[in-house]
C-alpha cells in the first residue's frame, strides 16, 4: 500500500493497528453481567498506528504494519496520511483489518479487547526489509505483532547503529534479548511490575532498579501520578499534568510515541518524557470524537 514518499524518517513505527469499537459505560461490567452500554463510535487505533500519529506531530515518521484489504484498512490508511505519517511500507495481509473492543466509563477509565487479525501476519522478513527502505534513526515497537516481527525490530536497530524503543505492552512473555535492546523499554507500572515480578504496590523507583540489569534505560509510566525516568544509573520523577480525565485511551501511546520523537530530534530523556507527559495530557482531556477523525455512530 503506497500513497506518497516522505523524506527519510527520523522514526519508524513498528506495530498493529487496529479500527477501535469504543463503547460507552455507565461503569465497568462485573463477570457474567450484560450492562446496556449509552452509545459508540469507532475511530482509528492500535498501539502502532495511535504512536506513529504522535510521533508524527514532533518529527518524519514511517508507519510499518499489517491492514487487510477492506474499508477499515483504507480508514487506517487515510488517518496515517492525514497526518503525514509514510505508509510506503504497510503490508497488505490475507486477513481483515485488525480491530479492538474498548469500554469507556464516564471517569475515563477503559478495558480493551483486541483481535489482531492482520496484525498477526506481520512477518520478520517484512519488518527488516520496510526498516531497510526507510533507514530510520529511532525504531519505536510494541506487542501486538508476532515476536519475530519484533525481534526483527530490534535486532534491525542494533544492526544497523538505530536507537530501538520498546513499548512492552501486553509485557508477559516479552524476550529477554529484545528487552535487552530496549533504549528505553516504556511501561506502566503494572507491566513494569511484571517484567521484574514485584508486587504493583512496590515504588517506581524500586521497579525501575530491578529493571536496569534488563534494559538500557527505563520509562515507567505513573497515569496521573506522572512518570520515573531511569537512565540506567540514577532515576528521577516526571511530575504530572492536571488534567480533567475523559477517556485515557491511548494516552500511554501518545507518550510513547512523543517520547520517541523527542528523542529522534535530540532531546534527552528526561526532557523527552516531559514532553511525552503533556502530550498523553493531552488526549486523556479529549474525548475520542474530537481526536482525529473518529466517527461517532451514538451517544
Amino acid at each position: 500500500m503506497s500513497r506518497f514518499l516522505l523524506p527519510t524518517p527520523a522514526v519508524a513505527v513498528v506495530g498493529s493497528a487496529n479500527l477501535d469499537i469504543v463503547v460507552r459505560v455507565a461503569r465497568a461490567p462485573r463477570a457474567g453481567e450484560t450492562l446496556l452500554g449509552t452509545g459508540y463510535e469507532t475511530a482509528p487505533g492500535g498501539k502502532g498506528l495511535n504512536q506513529a500519529l504522535a510521533a508524527a506531530a514532533v518529527a518524519a515518521t514511517s508507519f510499518v504494519g499489517a491492514l487487510g484489504d477492506d474499508d477499515a484498512g483504507r480508514r487506517l490508511l487515510d488517518e496515517l496520511t492525514a497526518h503525514r505519517v509514510d505508509v510506503t511500507q504497510v503490508v497488505t495481509a490475507p486477513q481483515p483489518t485488525g480491530r479492538a473492543v474498548i469500554s469507556v466509563t464516564p471517569d475515563g477509565e477503559n478495558s480493551i479487547v483486541v483481535i489482531p487479525l492482520a496484525n498477526s501476519e506481520l512477518t520478520g522478513g517484512q519488518v527488516e526489509a520496510a526498516l531497510n527502505a526507510r533507514m530510520p534513526q529511532v525504531v519505536l515497537c510494541q506487542c501486538e505483532v508476532p515476536s519475530e516481527a519484533v525481534r526483527a525490530a530490534a535486532g534491525w536497530a542494533l544492526q544497523n547503529g538505530a536507537r530501538f524503543i520498546l513499548n512492552a505492552s501486553p509485557a508477559p512473555g516479552v524476550d529477554p534479548r529484545v528487552l535487552s535492546s530496549a533504549d528505553p523499554v516504556i511501561v506502566n507500572l503494572e507491566e513494569a511490575a511484571v517484567l521484574v515480578d514485584l508486587p504493583e504496590q512496590a515504588s517506581p523507583g524500586t521497579i525501575a532498579e530491578r529493571l536496569r540489569p534488563l534494559v538500557r534505560s527505563s520509562v515507567v509510566t505513573l497515569g496521573a501520578r506522572g512518570a520515573w525516568v531511569d537512565d540506567g544509573t540514577a532515576g528521577r520523577s516526571i511530575a504530572p499534568v492536571a488534567v480533567a480525565a475523559v477517556d485515557t485511551t491511548g494516552a500511554g501511546d501518545a507518550f510513547a510515541g512523543t517520547l520517541a520523537a523527542e528523542l529522534a530530534v535530540g532531546k534527552d530523556l528526561l526532557d523527552a518524557a516531559r514532553s511525552a507527559n503533556a502530550a498523553a495530557a493531552r488526549i486523556v482531556g479529549a474525548p475520542r470524537s474530537e481526536r482525529g477523525r473518529s466517527q461517532v455512530i451514538d451517544g
